[in-house]
């Protein structure tokens, strides 16, 4: 141990000869992280301990998701897993640690401190983060959690992505995306209809490989992409206005909404921290995909806008975009008094929607036309109208690319959400893109136990497959 560490700290951690513990870097739910030595080499490492890891089998399973994911993701903005200690005893371990790439700081921790930012840093710090989820798609993986305090930032305005216990590999997964992108899905071309197995565990096109996550979501800047699926009486999307897509996407909803209201249920609707929650997400559709992401990212970099001199004087003054204290119907405020008398909801002015609304204004129907359930319109519809806020009068100092970009993220109806590829292609990143940054993965992440019910042998046997996989690489590394 060095000289002058609390020693007391670290007396019942158990990370071997190879490490040298140096400070405890923090405390949750998930457990503890110090920062640590890697002593052969020298290296700088973050090392996370989570005790009683079979006590549940949920977060168990959110455990073992996370370093799965992690030691097959690759990316310079994703947080590198470097090991996993071997326990001491294979058959009755209860503890893990997990050694961690070590960053200088995260957004959280930078948000709440007394620096300003100019908007060259944020520009980069909002396209390195794009990149990095942009990668995550296309290994068909949802980081579902976004938000500063999972976003680990360097001096350089590198970022680490981290965090992974509400990620979900969507790989199998039905998409109602599937159900909507075709016209010819209605029965005028059997050759692409779509397939669906009777477990409803995959969705594929016929003569296509399975759909991969970076092409699922289909926004209306996409629709042009299918040109040469369309009739020759019909007008060529690339010839459409912006309202005729929308117009165009918003028949496809309202047409598709029976057949995605009766997909099964296989991702859980209760993720992402309230104040970076998607409006899908709240209103409990059974299906949503990448556009979740996007609008975790949007919530972010209005956050970093808000670091801006021009924007708050000091950082007292900062503030969320959408700072909601309750998100009805997952975590509804029960003191609230008022009462919609149409439909019966309690209305709140610190309700998730309210806040959202009184920013991006208030759905109307082509807006509403994702949504499948009929008590989600109701509750909707219970919200009094607002107008949409013009984003340069809450950051003034951004400019008008950042403005144009964040109005296109902060999008009510996902469908009409900016894609992460046209995220990329505005503007507002122009001068600062290298093709390096926007590498792709080369092949899905997906796992046969998702959908097991695993007793604690079964969850204890994938873990020390884990574990024996980095065992293996030491060994190799040392011959």
């Amino acid at each position: 141990m060095r000289r002058g560490l609390n020693i007391n700290q670290f007396q019942d951690w158990q990370c071997g000869q190879d490490y040298e513990l140096v400070k405890l870097l923090g405390t949750g739910s998930y457990g503890q992280v110090a920062s640590a030595v890697h002593k052969p080499t020298g290296k700088k490492v973050a090392i996370k301990k989570m005790d009683n890891i079979f006590d549940d089998e949920v977060d168990c399973k959110r455990i073992l998701r996370e370093i799965t994911l992690l030691r097959r993701l690759r990316h310079p903005y994703v947080v590198e897993l470097f090991d996993i200690i071997e326990p001491a005893d294979v058959d009755k371990f209860d503890t893990l640690y997990v050694v961690l790439e070590l960053a200088e700081s995260d957004l959280k921790k930078v948000i709440k401190s007394a620096i300003h930012l100019q908007l060259k840093h944020i520009q980069l710090v909002v396209y390195n983060l794009f990149c990095a989820v942009r990668y995550l798609h296309s290994a068909n993986v949802l980081h579902r959690d976004l938000k500063p305090a999972n976003i680990l930032v360097n001096e350089d305005c590198s970022v680490k992505i981290c965090d992974f216990g509400l990620a979900r590999s969507i790989a199998g997964v039905e998409q109602a995306s599937l159900i909507i992108g075709s016209s010819k899905r209605f029965g005028k071309n059997e050759e692409n209809s779509m397939r669906t197995d009777e477990n409803h565990e995959e969705v594929t096109l016929k003569g296509t490989e399975p759909a991969r996550l970076h092409h699922q979501d289909q926004t209306v800047e996409e629709l042009k992409k299918e040109e040469e699926e369309k009739g020759a009486d019909t007008t060529p999307t690339s010839q459409m206005t912006e309202a005729q897509k929308r117009q165009e996407m918003t028949k496809r909803l309202l047409k598709t909404k029976d057949q995605r209201k009766n997909i099964k249920r296989e991702l859980t609707g209760h993720v992402v921290t309230r104040w970076y929650r998607a409006p899908e997400l709240i209103l409990l559709e059974k299906e949503y995909g990448p556009a979740i992401d996007v609008w975790s990212v949007g919530c972010i970099f209005a956050e970093l806008l808000g670091m801006m001199k021009e924007s708050a004087p000091t950082y007292l003054d900062r503030r969320p975009l959408f700072p909601g204290k309750s998100c009805f119907p997952l975590s509804p405020d029960h003191d609230s008094k008022s009462v919609d008398n149409r439909h019966g909801f309690p209305i709140s002015t610190n309700d998730q929607l309210a806040v959202i609304f009184l920013v991006i204004g208030t759905p109307n129907e082509e807006d509403k036309s994702f949504v499948t359930d009929q008590k989600a319109l109701d509750y909707l519809n219970a919200f009094p109208n607002r107008e949409k806020v013009d984003l340069c009068t809450i950051y003034p100092g951004a400019g008008e690319e950042a403005i144009d970009l964040l109005h296109k993220i902060l999008v009510f109806n996902p469908y009409f959400r900016i894609s992460l590829d046209d995220c990329l292609e505005h503007p507002f990143f122009k001068s600062m893109r290298k093709p390096d940054k926007e590498q792709k993965a080369t092949e899905g992440v997906h796992f046969d136990w998702e959908k097991e019910t695993m007793d604690i042998p079964k969850l204890r046997q994938h873990f020390l497959e884990e574990i024996m996989y980095f065992k293996k690489l030491r060994e190799k590394g040392a011959q």
